[in-house]
């Protein structure tokens, strides 16, 4: 499976806008149903009590779909936002109308001990706070808040990538969401498959969002990750004749 950097993965999408005229509001149309399907196929969601928190980006906006999905399929839904709603722009922005237009409960935090009642009424965390183009260390109320969802003990899906992750290097920046489960979009970037951002990824799944094959093929993309062949199983009549050979290579 190939493997992108950030910068390429913002080409993509640029590309998919521009020359096949995918729009933005498609693309993470397509995000939130990407996102919801692995829920249902990991925990199921009717019945289901989720916590949706969301940035004011577009993985914020990603966010925002989601909880409008998993409300449309019968699960409680509340959305944090974090963040004033005048940063929503574009298709971020369109989905917060429509979130509150369909009456799913949506509060902004100031303070911390707002949220132990919303966690202790939640079964599931959605995590969609920052994206892979973070780029300064998490702190203040942010940083308090991950500690929140890291110290819940509930399920967490993380959206692209978990917040507080390092897209292109896979470094924490100073804090950052340990999911169960991490829903990326397109291709792999180098931030979820580097220590330790897999680690905080959980079990990752890759969701393509509708870009035509020309995107992927493109052979600038020239880094790709090897799966190694499982091993065969030894013949019980075997001997260490017939059982290969292993070469080691060590230090001193």
């Amino acid at each position: 499976m190939k493997v992108c950097s950030v910068e390429k993965m913002r080409l993509m999408d640029k590309t998919a806008i521009d020359k096949y005229g995918i729009s933005d509001s498609v693309l993470m149309e397509n995000a939130a149903i990407s996102v919801c399907n692995v829920i249902d196929k990991e925990i199921g969601i009717k019945e289901r009590s989720f916590t949706v928190f969301c940035g004011t980006g577009n993985n914020g906006g990603d966010g925002l779909g989601i909880a409008r999905k998993l409300f449309s399929y019968g699960a409680d839904v509340t959305i944090v936002l974090m963040g004033d709603k005048s940063k929503f722009a574009g298709p971020s922005k369109d989905n917060l109308k429509r979130t509150e237009k369909i009456g799913i409960k949506t509060i902004s935090i100031s303070d911390i001990k707002e949220l132990d009642n919303i966690i202790a009424r939640s079964d599931v965390i959605i995590d969609a706070i920052f994206g892979t183009g973070l780029a300064r260390d998490v702190n203040g109320l942010y940083k308090q808040v991950i500690e929140k969802i890291n110290n819940s003990g509930l399920t967490v899906f993380s959206v692209d990538i978990p917040s507080g992750i390092n897209g292109n290097t896979g470094q924490i920046m100073g804090y950052a969401v340990l999911a169960d489960f991490t829903v990326t979009f397109g291709l792999p970037k180098f931030g979820n498959i580097l220590y330790p951002g897999f680690e905080f990824c959980g079990k990752l799944y890759v969701s393509y969002i509708s870009f035509p094959p020309e995107l992927y093929n493109d052979p600038s993309i020239q880094s790709e990750v090897t799966i190694p062949d499982i091993l065969p199983e030894r013949d019980p009549m075997g001997h260490k004749g017939s059982f290969g050979d292993i070469l080691v290579v060590s230090g001193a």
